[in-house]
């Protein structure tokens, strides 16, 4: 039996048609181009965006000016009010009516000058009284007197008489020691005598002292008396009321026949007013921020509405060194002579007050002060970088603040500060200082 051989498959492809070297050179392409690709995107990472010239066209160009160094010097327009410099209601110094008024309102007068006239009949009747008193008094003192007298020369005779007698005691008591010369009974009666002298001189002497208190009291009574009459005479000459300074009567409330009495004992009025006029007090309240630069004798202007556009000038006087506590200010007076009483008090007034400081200040503008709810801030410009500076804000001056904070003179600050123009971002400064000089 034949048997047929198979028929001739195609033979699959193998591992040496793969690693062909036409297949090996495709292989080699395709990893050189992706390589390249690779290193191209790799190299477009790596490489800036923008360069730097074209990058220094993005950032925003920010003026800038100098940090300066000044003195404070402004002046702040405060109400103000006008008094007179010496303002007096006319009362009289006992109750009594009016004999005689000599000024009325808008009469001048002088320190010195008699402008009232009372008459008080009650007070009158008890001075008299009082001398009565007083004569009296005087009268029995001298009276006193004279009994003293008396019993002083009394006992000068007493002490006359014990002188006497003692000498003749001791003559005879010399004699009784010779034998029969004098009898004993005799020296025993002189002595008896000189004993009877003592004993009188010291009765008067108690009696002389006695009177001697008895004037002295007498005398205090009489100079009591005599100071009591004074008071009277007193009483007498506040009958009349004098001016107690040179001035102006703004107001009269009484006349003639009128009843009066002091302030305070009732519900009179006063006679009148009388007001200096010619010396005025410009009373200023100055708030807390600006009472450093307060300073005495300085000049200061103010003005009054009854002269639009006329300044006047006035010098510091008397500050009151207390602060209100409602308004946070205090009270300062300024003087102003007024002899031709042009300014009245009540005129309404506005002080141009000047604020000063004692010692230099740093100022920059105020659009660059940045005020936030949690800090105030500076922009400064430091090369191309911006730096916030926490600062505390002053007095205003022009178009400048006072600053205080970490801040020199010469250091440049934005014109414009902003919270967008973030903290250490980049700037192109452009300088404004000889430009808008500040």
């Amino acid at each position: 039996m034949t048997h047929s051989m198979p028929a001739n498959k195609p033979e699959e492809p193998g591992w040496k048609e793969m690693f062909s070297i036409k297949n090996l050179i495709f292989i080699v392409i395709i990893v050189a181009a992706a390589g390249a690709a690779f290193y191209y995107m790799w190299q477009k990472k790596n490489e800036p965006l923008v360069q730097d010239n074209a990058r220094r066209d993005y950032l925003i160009s920010v003026p800038v000016v100098s940090v300066v160094t000044k003195t404070l010097f402004r002046e702040d327009q405060l109400p103000g009010e006008i008094d007179a410099y010496q303002d007096v209601l006319i009362y009289p110094k006992v109750p009594g009516f009016i004999k005689d008024i000599k000024v009325d309102r808008g009469s001048i007068v002088k320190k010195g000058d008699l402008m009232v006239r009372m008459y008080a009949p009650e007070f009158l009747a008890r001075r008299h009284e009082a001398v009565a008193k007083v004569s009296m008094a005087k009268a029995a003192l001298s009276a006193e007197e004279s009994k003293l007298q008396d019993l002083r020369a009394e006992l000068q005779k007493k002490k006359a008489n014990l002188l006497a007698d003692e000498s003749t005691y001791q003559r005879v008591y010399a004699a009784s020691l010779v034998p029969g010369v004098i009898a004993d009974n005799d020296v025993v009666q002189w002595a008896q005598t000189v004993q009877v002298d003592r004993q009188d001189i010291n009765a008067v002497t108690k009696r002389v002292n006695a009177k001697d208190h008895e004037v002295s009291m007498r005398k205090e009574e009489v100079d009591a008396m005599v100071k009591a009459f004074e008071s009277f005479a007193d009483i007498a000459s506040y009958l009349e009321i004098y001016a107690p300074f040179d001035g102006y009567i703004t107001e009269r409330k009484m006349h003639i026949g009128s009843f009066v009495g002091p302030d305070g004992t009732g519900a009179y009025p006063p006679i009148c007013r009388l007001k200096q006029l010619d010396l005025l007090r410009i009373i200023c309240p100055v708030p807390e921020d600006l009472v450093s630069g307060v300073i005495i004798g300085s000049q200061v202007d103010f003005t009054v509405s009854t002269f639009p556009g006329k300044k006047f000038k006035g010098t510091v006087a008397r500050i009151s060194n207390s602060l209100d506590k409602e308004t946070r200010t205090m009270p300062v007076e300024l003087n102003y002579l007024n002899p031709d009483f042009k300014v009245v008090p009540g005129m309404f007034t506005k002080v141009y007050w000047p604020s000063r400081r004692p010692q230099e200040s740093m100022f920059v503008p105020i659009s660059s002060v940045v005020s936030t709810p949690l800090n105030t801030f500076v922009c400064r410009i430091d090369g191309d970088r911006v730096d916030w500076v926490n600062v505390k804000k002053g007095q205003i001056m022009d178009n400048l603040v006072e600053v205080f904070g970490e801040l020199r003179t010469g250091d440049k600050v934005a014109v414009e500060g902003s919270e967008e123009m973030e903290n250490q971002s980049r700037v192109i400064p452009v300088d404004k200082s000889s430009k808008d000089a500040i």
